[in-house]
């Protein structure tokens, strides 16, 4: 008897301990995240500055909106169009670039400060800048 309570024993642990075991099957739905993709500019002077004005107008409505996403995107892709214009109008002189410059930083601030006034100031002074041309 002694015999077949000892198998009976290391039977019951076995069974015991493959019980144990858990098969985990994850039906969890995968996604990836793509990366937005910012498309760069290109164009002379007299085509960025009016593409210039529409997406500052853009963002403007966005952040006016409370549209985060929408107004951090139109924001990098005034700096976008900043990187491509601004080697063309050097030509003009350091205090108009840092003019540009100023409207530029303006309008980072209305969307890193919430600040709609600001994105409307900027569009304000971009559009007195475009008339002088």
């Amino acid at each position: 008897m002694k015999r077949f309570a000892g198998l009976s024993l290391s039977v019951m642990a076995t069974l015991a301990l493959s019980a144990c075991a858990t098969t985990i099957i994850d039906t969890a739905p995968t996604t990836t995240l793509v990366a937005p993709t910012t498309v760069v500019p290109s164009g002379t002077a007299e085509e960025l500055f009016p593409l210039l004005q529409r997406t500052i107008a853009e963002m403007s409505k966005a952040i006016s909106d409370s549209n985060g996403g929408v107004a951090k995107t139109k924001l990098a892709e005034v700096r976008e169009i900043w990187k491509v214009l601004q080697p063309q109008i050097t030509e003009r002189g350091d205090q108009f670039v840092q003019d540009l410059q100023r409207i530029i930083d303006l309008a980072a601030s209305s969307v890193e400060r919430n600040r709609p006034a600001d994105a409307d100031k900027a569009l304000r002074f971009l559009s007195l800048v475009i008339e002088t041309l």
